[in-house]
């Protein structure tokens, strides 16, 4: 299990270091500044970072309380939703608009569809720790929510909206925060289907009397 979780914390780590590189490898200092908001723009680059850090401070300090945030159940099963959501969003919505050729295709790969796939079946696999519950649901709304803020804040000012269906200047804002609030359904969904996995999960290893993360 240890070589697992060691290989897909590489993954998730590797997958944003490689679309960054790709974005600002051959911009000028004040346009790779411009290109790093922009990074720091997408759900999809967030979502895999914090997939990072939740898998890769368990393996190297296991006794932090960065480790012990990213062990408990609700962060764990926050991350798989928004992973999920990720994969679901682009793989529905987004691949058609474009083509991604080498290295790009390879980023594209890893941050739409290996990592939330092996953070999903980790999360199946191990668990988390604590217990969850309603709240955990609603609690998972809450970065979504910053991220909408962010999104349309900085689309304002800038011009810049990292995704089609959450350009303001082209759909309206209307017609944006209607969207957002489906995709904000969406997010409750999926959350509550995953802390009832959980919660089941919970029950039935205290059935056992083996423990649900290892």
């Amino acid at each position: 299990m240890r070589h697992w979780r060691i290989l897909i914390a590489a993954l998730a780590c590797f997958g944003p270091a490689l679309q960054y590189g790709l974005m600002v490898h051959d911009e000028t200092l004040a346009t790779g500044l411009v290109k790093s908001v922009e990074f720091f723009s997408y759900f999809t680059i967030l979502s895999n970072l914090l997939a990072a850090v939740v898998l890769t401070a368990p393996l190297v300090a296991p006794t932090s309380k960065v480790a012990i945030w990213a062990e408990r159940s609700a962060t764990r099963i926050s991350v798989a939703v928004y992973l999920s959501l990720t994969a679901g969003i682009y793989h529905t919505l987004l691949a058609g608009l474009w083509d991604p050729k080498g290295w790009r295709l390879v980023s594209d790969i890893i941050l739409h569809s290996l990592t939330p796939a092996a953070f999903v079946i980790d999360w199946l696999l191990r668990g988390g720790q604590g217990e969850t519950g309603r709240a955990t649901a609603a609690k998972a709304l809450i970065f979504p929510a910053l991220y909408g803020v962010w999104t349309l804040g900085h689309g304002a000012v800038s011009g810049f909206y990292p995704y089609p269906f959450f350009d303001v200047d082209k759909h309206g804002f209307l017609s944006v925060f209607v969207t957002m609030l489906v995709m904000a359904g969406g997010f409750l969904l999926i959350a509550l289907l995953f802390t009832m996995i959980h919660q089941a999960r919970t029950r039935l290893a205290a059935a056992r009397g083996t423990p649900l993360s290892a």
